[in-house]
């Protein structure tokens, strides 16, 4: 039987470790807030993706040499992190309330035109939403507002842009947040004089903050509302790509187009095999599932939506024509049962991959421990 007093001294030390471990959680957000109360007073960024990745390399450096679980090390710091931001995020956000505007949100009863609306508001904007179903119609939400921000389904994207544009407010902006940049950008500097920003939310509503996801800026015409807006998204923790809305449209080519288009290949694979979904799943390694929940994700999704953001990419003919080109040619290796071919494509693929191999080992790996958790 073990002694009683020795465990219960060690308890006691356990609890005195844990109190001295909260005291010091609590020291670490209250700097963190200081942080950013410097922040806000200068309109510094609050994220700093390089940063954190150092701090979390250094906290599993030094975990490892005391002999700790660098996962376990970094799993508390990323937390942590997390916990430090959200503390500066409600400091910046009460510092950056100061003048507020009356923003339009066409669209603003949808997914991503409700989610800028919670932001707006957050950030003490007055927020104006016309939608379908409602009483204010673009046109009178136009007038009555600072800027405008479209937020609807690409195909309405066109006609909603020249409802509104020509209502705009001298010294306004119209902006919008459509996926695709290039021809919704021209089509608005086309429809009003007013300042024009386009911008791309890369991340789906459903995620509930802006904090930490990135956001893509086309510049159009003006600097004051782009100004805001980028002042704005930091402000909430976002993370700000800038770009024209050619260099967005064709990253969106590989990013969307290709990537969809070769998901919806291997989905119709599986459907012409006459493939047994469930069955397959009890043979399935952790990759094979995440292959398989990525694919039986994009097909639960609106089929209008990805029809219009594969087919509105001007970009779609290129993507298209190598990737029947690079599919063709893994087929032909495949079908000739050609192992040395085989080998020497899958270098060659390698070599291009090159150092991202290595942070795609280190990330997949951690995916796969929470699927293997998770099953």
């Amino acid at each position: 039987m073990p002694d009683e007093d020795q465990l219960d001294a060690l308890r006691a030390r356990l609890d005195g470790i844990d109190a001295a471990l909260t005291r010091l959680i609590a020291d670490r957000l209250a700097v963190a807030t200081e942080v950013a109360e410097l922040k806000s007073t200068s309109g510094a960024r609050l994220f700093h993706r390089d940063r954190e990745e150092r701090i979390v390399a250094a906290r599993r450096e030094a975990a490892e040499s005391l002999g700790v679980d660098p996962e376990l090390t970094e799993d508390i710091f990323r937390r942590l992190i997390l916990a430090s931001h959200q503390a500066q995020s409600a400091v910046i956000r009460d510092a950056a309330v100061t003048e507020t505007r009356t923003i339009a949100i066409i669209g603003g009863a949808g997914a991503m035109g409700s989610f800028f609306a919670r932001l707006l508001r957050e950030f003490g904007h007055t927020v104006l939403i016309s939608d379908i179903n409602t009483e204010l119609a673009p046109e009178a939400a136009a007038e009555r507002a600072d800027a405008v921000l479209v937020s609807v389904p690409i195909a309405a994207t066109r006609e909603i842009i020249e409802r509104v544009g020509p209502r705009i407010r001298p010294g306004g902006a119209l902006m919008d947040v459509t996926s695709l940049k290039d021809w919704p950008v021209r089509a608005m500097l086309d429809a009003t004089a007013a300042e024009v920003v386009g911008a791309h939310p890369l991340f789906s509503p459903a995620v509930g903050t802006i904090h930490r996801q990135v956001v893509a800026i086309c510049p159009g015409r003006g600097e004051s509302w782009l100004g805001w807006l980028r002042a704005l998204l930091h402000s909430a923790g976002a993370e700000i790509v800038e770009c024209s809305p050619s260099e967005h449209d064709r990253a969106m080519a590989v990013i969307q187009v290709l990537r969809h288009a070769a998901t919806m290949a291997f989905g119709r694979a599986l459907r012409d095999l006459g493939v047994d979904i469930e069955d397959s799943l009890r043979f399935s390694s952790p990759i094979y599932r995440l292959e398989l929940i990525m694919t039986g994700r994009l097909f639960s999704q609106d089929p209008e939506l990805y029809a219009d953001l594969g087919l509105g990419n001007a970009n779609r003919a290129e993507i298209a024509d190598t990737l029947e080109r690079a599919a063709a040619a893994i087929a032909r290796v495949v079908r000739a049962g050609d192992r040395e071919a085989f080998i020497s494509e899958f270098r060659e693929i390698a070599g291009y991959f090159d150092v991202f191999s290595a942070r795609a080992m280190a990330e997949s790996g951690y995916l796969i421990e929470k699927m293997v958790e998770r099953m």
